[in-house]
């Protein structure tokens, strides 16, 4: 289930923070600028030379997430916990203070390659940390009261200084942290050692681009734990696919999430890939990667409405060996009659559910993390 990447090649490496190269995060508008010049970066700082500007912004990506790190601990005052602990090679998850602790937890899960906090590196520098980071994700829902917590799923090594790194970007000596070798195992782990047993009753999770995958596993290996707990799942131009789902685990997908996906011209192209309802996002930007920024409102406020109502009632039903294509139906009759379109014109949570299909209940396959 699992593809770990082979081991990079040794080679030296140099570790500078922002600063250190000339350029830092602006605290008023967060947008990447020069110390010197106080001009925003741009992908032609070098207009004579097209390789010194990719080299440049390569060499910026990493302090730059860092920064925004930094401000997740400095000024959001978020914990930096260590994944699986601080004894041993480790990487850090972000929590806001008592998210694991509260009833409500908004989980954060970025796509590949990046830092923990970060949706998209060419988006953080070009536009910022309000658009390329978690940032006003984290902010949006503590206003509401919610927790938040904040994955790192790329961080799968640890380098010889210390610094944890990822496989997808670092060339070097590296020690695999133990449950993190992969992004999947990541979440895997985070999910059955703290979040699976935590006091934590209402979870959301938001999931952008190959995380979906990662949380499809968790409801697909460990179901009924799973919607115990679970209040939904929102998507992001999510990779998931229905592939070998049990039926309650589609059955669940249809009441408990939503995909968010980018688009041009307002049609939505992945309702029969992801089992659920879907929202198209209407992104006429140069870049894919801005959807994550485009549809936070919209996000926002339907996790903001799932953990406040809880899992979703009767699901754990849906995989415990019994015949429940009645109920599911029943379900769906109690759940629409309360259901409105939501902000954003977000459409009713339930109109994209089959009402005609018969659920065979396929029983819990757990395989697990532990």
């Amino acid at each position: 289930m699992f593809i770990r990447p082979h081991k990079p090649t040794p080679e030296p490496h140099t570790r500078h923070s922002l600063r250190d190269l000339g350029y830092q995060i602006d605290p008023d508008d967060g947008q990447v600028r020069s110390i010197n010049t106080n001009e925003p970066f741009t992908f032609t700082e070098d207009p004579a030379s097209k390789k010194a500007n990719i080299e440049l912004y390569n060499t910026l990506i990493h302090p730059a997430s860092r920064a925004v790190q930094d401000i997740m601990i400095d000024t959001l005052h978020m914990e930096p916990i260590a994944v699986p602990d601080a004894g041993q090679p480790h990487c850090f998850i972000y929590a806001t203070p008592g998210a694991l602790s509260g009833d409500k937890l908004v989980v954060l899960v970025v796509g590949n390659g990046t830092f923990g906090s970060v949706w998209a590196w060419n988006v953080l520098l070009k536009q910022g940390i309000h658009h390329g980071s978690v940032i006003d994700y984290v902010q949006d829902c503590e206003q509401r009261g919610l927790g938040v917590l904040v994955l790192n799923p790329n961080m799968n090594i640890v380098a010889p200084d210390g610094v944890a790194e990822s496989y997808n970007s670092y060339v070097g000596r590296g020690t695999e942290i133990k449950g993190s070798e992969t992004a999947d195992e990541h979440v895997g782990y985070v999910w059955s050692h703290i979040l699976r047993d935590s006091p934590v009753r209402s979870i959301a999770f938001v999931a952008y681009n190959t995380s979906g995958s990662a949380v499809i596993d968790l409801l697909k290996y460990d179901y009924a734990r799973f919607v115990e707990k679970t209040a939904c799942v929102a998507f992001i131009d999510s990779t998931h696919s229905l592939f070998d789902l049990g039926s309650g685990s589609i059955a669940w997908l249809e009441l408990g999430a939503q995909h968010w996906e980018t688009s041009v011209n307002g049609n939505p192209t992945s309702v029969d890939r992801v089992g659920c309802p879907v929202v198209a996002v209407d992104n006429t930007t140069e870049t894919r990667e801005m959807t994550p920024s485009l549809c936070r409102n919209g996000v926002v406020e339907y996790v903001t409405e799932c953990v406040e109502r809880g899992p979703v009632p009767g699901a754990i039903e849906f995989g415990d060996g019994q015949n429940n294509a009645a109920n599911l139906v029943q379900l769906l009759d109690d759940l629409s009659e309360s259901d409105s379109e939501g902000a954003d014109g977000i459409p009713d949570r339930l109109s994209n559910v089959t009402m005609n299909q018969t659920f065979e209940v396929k029983e819990d396959g757990y395989i697990g993390w532990d």
